[in-house]
């Protein structure tokens, strides 16, 4: 006998096993915590800044550490 004579024979057994499972999934479902915008942890930031005609040097000094200081200083970041 497989699972499908099974089911069809012993009809009571299968709908207590579907009413079950639809009540707990539901029970489930509406249990779960919601967040509307949840919190996510970003490790690393790359910010490209093209600065046609400069050297490295240039770009570090004007850019770069400027930028790098300014963004430690957001209270947003951690």
């Amino acid at each position: 006998m497989n699972i499908g004579e099974l089911s069809i024979r012993k009809n009571v057994i299968t709908w207590v096993m579907t009413i079950l499972f639809t009540v707990v999934g539901a029970y489930s479902f509406f249990n779960l915590s919601w967040l509307e915008d949840p919190e996510f942890t970003i490790k690393d930031a790359i910010i490209t800044t093209p600065y046609p005609g400069a050297t490295a040097a240039e770009v570090e000094e004007e850019v770069t550490n400027v930028l790098e200081k300014a963004i430690q200083q957001m209270g947003q970041l951690k």
